[in-house]
């Protein structure tokens, strides 16, 4: 799997995942796939087994729509390529934000 420079990292996965709804465990997976830590060593370092692993990371590949580590470390380079050539930004694109409405006004 390629390697991505450490300090281009993080702001490189927050981007990547900043829309989708992972728990706080999944993202830290996320973060160990993109550092290419086997199942063995993702799980000594969370402190969980390897089969609690081997489980997050199914949920994750199904919620990031990748079919493996693999796919998903190609995706964080091909974004990191993109934000290289001034294509993207590392800046987390913020989700609209819905208007609140004053008491007493109809919204048809």
């Amino acid at each position: 799997m390629p390697v991505i420079e450490e300090d281009m990292l993080e702001p490189l996965v927050r981007r990547f995942i900043a829309h989708v709804r992972l728990t706080p465990p999944e993202r830290g997976e996320v973060f160990r796939i993109a550092r290419a830590f086997s199942c063995r060593d993702a799980a000594s370092a969370a402190g969980v087994s390897a089969e609690t692993i081997r489980a997050r990371r199914k949920r994750l590949y199904q919620k990031l729509d990748v079919e493996g580590s693999s796919e998903l470390g190609a995706q964080l380079l091909a974004l990191s390529l993109e934000v290289l050539a001034g294509r993207r930004s590392l800046e987390v694109p913020r989700p609209p934000v819905a208007l609140e409405v004053p008491p007493g006004i109809i919204v048809a």
